[in-house]
């Protein structure tokens, strides 16, 4: 019989399934847990109890259809987390719902174009068609809002589930049974949804003739202008064919001159000018070649240029606005949109001209920079899911991950070519995630999550199952929504079916990743959406609660787990609010709570649970820093004590005693060998537990022999614990 210390160095390997119990030759093993329940993992190996959710606010239904879609913006802590229902969006940022003030009243006089507000009635409107003398309220032009509440209006009734992409200002909006739509970021109380137009945005020149009639002849002429905006260049459609069946040639001395009707302007500042492109039929085959350009003026004399049939007007394409022909998804690669999957070619990928997202035209013959129509063929189904870009473009489909090439790197019209990487297939409805060079995402049947990254051994791309070491967390289960927050702990986040938030701490030049569990009390997860502010990646909940009286879905904010000041950002409830500033002995405004009973924390001292009345709590004494919330079920439970090469796996064994390694936390924990023999720990006396600590704390457990030799523990107060190790000391025999 022996007693020895078995030392953990790290918990990085996260939560392990039960069928790896007898796999102690796996590194995995040394750094997973059995439970890690609402306790995050580190990306140093640590593991701490999660921090607590802050009510944020109610969405504006109750219904399952609701979903959170990120605006990323260029000024740092303004980005935007927007609320997307059926028919409708609203707006949040920094943690609190966007709201109007100051709207002016409506006008008669005045002409309004989407986007605008007026108050009218006692209501605001948002306007969502041009209009002058249309008064509210007038459905065709005007949108009521909820009060101060900001909101906007979609053509997305059927379903809140479309495909978000963003490009700078704009966040393309897709779905199948619907036209694309451009949400346009103006202000945070400016935002104006634009159907996809995809001919060019180019006025096209009116009125082509001859500025003097050709000399008689027998020749057929025809001519074709185009213009071209400046500083862009993109060209418009062709103006009216100017054709004439008797003229002679032009020459030199008796040129073909021709003029029309002005339809572009310089701009304010800058050197450029409008161009136009000119192009000739002189052979009466209907086919113009480009034969030169006039800049800045609206007339051009032919002496008899040779047209150059290589380069002919642009061809515009109107596309995605009919049934069957309507995107399921969007992405940006190579400098062009692209779209794929449509209900006629679910295989299909249209690509935009270079340079210009919103133009589809075409040439003939085409060139390089032409817009793209073009289809998957493999040997299996290949609607295209999602578009990824990395190096290349990731196309990836219900049958495989595909490699978008082309020539020299360059993708066009003429030397598009697809390589199949995978045949792993990915979720229809699951965005995938890109952390670093990597992807990740669910697979088919949305139960597995896969990464996928460039691997130069096998000169293509190469992934993993990520969740091969935690099957029972997946196993009967289906993830419905993901996302990434790479600060601080490079955690991929993901919602499973049952209302489970799992969490994937990822480190892959480490090769660190190791899942954790996460619940809450009354509630189930619905979705995930990261945004970056206050220096972090914030992870934004929609969470379904039940408190006997029907679902409300609420919007909740993961609260920091960067403890700097303890009083003030020890948060440790889910669905909370705080309270700072002079002394009070009662909190109230928390009406979405009512009648729950709840953790509170006052000063940093726990002071035990408090039922909620009338929206409010008693504190039972005068606090500044109040926070308060439901209570957090936290628990981490040990693998059992196996070590490979020894024969510790048959022996009996007694965990007496365990040093735990703690980090800025509180020594508010119980511990022993199961959930049902748990002793909490004493802390001595003259020791506050409102500080912080950090370093060794020895605790002696109620324990006996037994087959497995496992610790867990428990947090017993809504306060900050970090444990860096349990060290078991065992006491081992026959």
């Amino acid at each position: 019989m022996s007693t020895e210390p078995l030392v953990v160095r790290s918990y990085a390997g996260g939560e392990l399934a039960p069928s790896l119990a007898a796999r102690a030759d796996l590194a995995k093993y040394t750094t997973g847990l059995k439970t890690c329940k609402n306790f995050v993992v580190h990306r140093h190996g640590g593991v701490s109890n999660r921090a607590g959710t802050r009510y944020v606010g109610s969405c504006k239904t109750s219904s399952s259809n609701v979903k959170l879609v990120r605006y990323v913006s260029e000024v740092p802590g303004e980005s935007v987390l927007i609320e997307a229902g059926s028919g409708y969006l609203r707006f949040w940022q920094n943690g609190a719902q966007v709201e109007v003030s100051g709207v002016a009243a409506y006008s008669g006089a005045t002409d309004y174009v989407p986007g605008d507000l007026v108050s009218s009635g006692g209501v605001n409107y948002y306007c969502i068609a041009d209009s002058t003398g249309d008064a509210p309220p007038n459905a065709s032009f005007w949108y009521p809002l909820s009060g101060s509440i900001y909101e906007i209006p979609t053509p997305f009734t059927a379903t809140g589930l479309f495909h978000a992409t963003q490009s700078g200002r704009i966040i393309t909006l897709t779905h199948q049974n619907d036209d694309p739509q451009d949400l346009v970021f103006q202000a945070l109380t400016r935002w104006v949804l634009v159907p996809v137009d995809t001919v060019p945005k180019v006025e096209a020149p009116t009125n082509l003739a001859f500025s003097t009639p050709p000399a008689a002849g027998a020749r057929n002429f025809g001519y074709i202008v185009t213009a071209a905006a400046p500083f862009t260049y993109e060209e418009s459609e062709s103006s009216n064919q100017l054709v004439n069946a008797a003229c002679a040639a032009p020459t030199p001395d008796v040129p073909h001159a021709l003029e029309w009707d002005v339809t572009l302007t310089p701009p304010i500042t800058g050197d450029a000018s409008p161009e136009y492109y000119v192009y000739c039929d002189p052979y009466g085959n209907g086919t113009y070649g480009f034969i030169g350009t006039a800049t800045g003026a609206a007339t051009f004399n032919n002496p008899g240029l040779t047209p150059d049939f290589n380069i002919t007007p642009a061809l515009p394409q109107a596309r995605f606005n009919v049934s069957g022909d309507r995107p399921a998804t969007c992405g940006y690669h190579g400098q062009r949109r692209w779209f794929a999957n449509t209900d006629d070619v679910p295989d299909g990928m249209f690509g935009s001209r270079i340079g210009f997202p919103d133009n589809f035209g075409i040439s003939s013959p085409l060139q390089d920079d032409d817009a793209i129509n073009t289809r998957i063929a493999g040997n299996n189904s290949h609607a295209v899911r999602w578009l990824v870009a990395l190096k290349e473009l990731l196309v990836m489909t219900d049958g495989g991950e595909w490699r978008m090439l082309g020539a020299g790197g360059i993708i066009a019209p003429n030397t598009i070519a697809f390589d199949q990487e995978t045949y792993v297939g990915v979720s229809r409805d699951v965005a995938p995630v890109v952390v670093g060079n990597s992807v990740l995402y669910v697979q088919a049947r949305n139960s597995i999550v896969r990464d996928l990254s460039f691997d130069q051994a096998v000169e293509g791309l190469a992934g993993r199952d990520l969740t091969i070491f935690a099957s029972h967390l997946f196993d009967g289960y289906e993830i419905v929504s993901i996302d990434y927050a790479q600060v601080p702990d490079s955690t991929i986040w993901c919602v499973r079916n049952d209302g489970t938030l799992l969490g994937l701490t990822y480190v892959k030049e480490q090769d660190v990743w190791g899942w954790h569990k996460h619940t809450t009390q009354s509630g189930q997860f619905n979705d995930v959406c990261v945004i970056g502010e206050e220096g972090a990646d914030v992870l934004y909940c929609i969470v379904a609660r039940n408190f006997g009286s029907g679902v409300v879905r609420y919007i909740e904010k993961l609260e920091t787990r960067t403890i700097i000041d303890f009083n003030e950002q020890a948060f440790f409830c889910d669905s909370g609010l705080s309270y700072s500033g002079a002394p009070v002995s009662a909190v109230s405004g928390l009406d979405h709570l009512a009648g729950q009973a709840l953790d509170v924390v006052g000063d940093g001292v726990y002071l035990g649970r408090r039922t909620v009345s009338a929206g409010s709590i008693s504190l039972g004494g005068s606090y500044s820093d109040v926070h308060a919330g439901l209570p957090i079920d936290a628990e981490i439970e040990t693998l059992d004590l196996d070590v490979h090469g020894t024969p510790s796996r048959p022996a009996k064994k007694r965990v007496q005693t365990i040093s735990v390694i703690v980090d800025a936390s509180t020594r508010g924990f119980s511990a022993g060998p199961s959930g049902t023999q748990l002793s909490a720990y004493v802390t001595p006396p003259g020791v506050s537990t409102a500080a912080a600590f950090t370093g060794t704390v020895e605790m002696n457990l109620r324990s006996s022999f037994n087959d497995n030799g496992r610790v867990v523990l428990r947090p017993t107060s809504a306060l900050p614990l970090t444990v860096l190790s349990i060290i078991p000391h065992t006491e081992m025999g026959n």
